[in-house]
């Protein structure tokens, strides 16, 4: 297999992810404006607050060059994906069957959920915390636990949502690695970065919240905030306990019509199912770190983005079943129904990228 040609191939999908991204809501800054805005917000202007890491370290750009430094960014982070993905290709080719590994290197370059959609959902923070999960993963095959509690924080800290696509699986697949010894060990080595993942949860609940300084981050983003960000400040300002009820009033109001809810709803319990029969058809009952992508399913209650949801979900599934290959506790064989699983890969491709709120914009309203 041509590692280059792989490594480009992923960089297109992006760029026509991009593309598509452009073409259905234009933005003056070239990108989304709205993902922008998470690079303003930090803790020089706006006190400890969540989400403001990454932010904070754009400050030492000058806000003229700010733009062009959050599209250096982006697609430095999207390229290291890419390389890391053609490294771990790289690796099992020796392992798998030709044909096994062209439908796995498929669904890493073309799925609408991976490199399509990181063009279109343009530096959003998700895809610089798929980087901390996979360094996460490595440490903990490792066994560099105090490295692992480090990079847990550095998550947390750039999105709390990291504690459910990316702090969750790690944990699991320490449990169940270090378990083999016993769980005694397990619980010895997970302590410490059990210890200071909690502990930032609760700082960032306790004093990372933007309501004290509402009156401040109003000011210093107003500039920013006309259409299509308008609804910023309620994202940001709305507390963890009233996002639910945001949810249920945005469904009540109709947001999701009834066939992209099934749409989507289908999509993850097909995820979980071929999830648990790879595993039976490799003589492994499910354990906690196979089924650790659902662990993003309580993101549904606390906001409305289902499509990134969804397709986050299908991304840990791709990362799950790639570290059981590389783990050689997954053994892919031949399949002669290997040629239907590219043809509906190639109809997939053709829907455009997964979509961020609403499924599948490329065909939407």
């Amino acid at each position: 297999m041509a590692w280059v040609l792989v490594f480009g191939a992923m960089l297109v999908f992006a760029a026509a992810g991009f593309g598509v991204q452009y073409l259905l809501s234009p933005s003056p800054i070239g990108l989304s404006s709205f993902n922008a805005l998470h690079f303003e917000i930090n803790y020089l202007d706006h006190g400890f607050v969540r989400r403001a890491l990454v932010g904070t370290l754009f400050q030492a750009v000058p806000e003229a060059a700010r733009t062009n430094a959050i599209l250096v960014f982006g697609w430095a982070v999207i390229a290291a994906l890419a390389a890391l993905v053609t490294a771990v290709l790289h690796v099992l080719h020796s392992r798998m069957s030709g044909d096994s590994l062209r439908l796995l290197a498929m669904l890493w370059i073309a799925a609408p959920w991976t490199f399509l959609n990181f063009g279109y959902d343009f530096a959003r923070l998700d895809q610089l915390n798929l980087l901390l999960l996979a360094l996460s993963l490595w440490l903990v095959y490792r066994n560099r636990v105090i490295w692992l509690a480090l990079v847990s924080v550095f998550g947390l800290l750039i999105h709390e949502a990291y504690l459910f696509y990316g702090l969750t699986p790690v944990l699991a697949y320490g449990w169940v690695r270090y378990r083999a010894a016993s769980a005694t060990t397990a619980c010895r080595r997970l302590a410490l970065p059990i210890a200071a993942a909690l502990t930032t949860l609760a700082t960032i609940a306790l004093i990372g919240r933007y309501e004290p300084g509402r009156a401040r981050l109003i000011e210093s983003l107003k500039p920013r905030l006309a259409d299509p960000n308008h609804n910023a400040l309620n994202v940001w300002l709305r507390s963890g306990l009233e996002n639910p009820e945001y949810v249920v009033a945005r469904l009540g109001h109709g947001l999701f019509g009834a066939l992209e809810l099934v749409a989507m709803a289908g999509m993850v319990l097909v995820t979980a199912a071929a999830l648990v029969g790879l595993s039976y058809a490799n003589d492994r009952r499910p354990d906690p770190f196979l089924l650790s992508p659902l662990a993003v399913v309580p993101l549904f209650c606390f906001g409305i983005d289902y499509a990134r949801w969804a397709g986050l979900i299908a991304i840990l599934a791709l990362v799950v079943v790639t570290t059981r290959l590389l783990d050689g506790k997954f053994y892919v064989q031949h399949g002669r129904h290997s040629a239907y699983l590219y043809g509906g890969l190639c109809l997939a491709l053709l829907a455009g990228p997964l979509g961020t709120v609403h499924a599948l914009p490329l065909w939407g309203p």
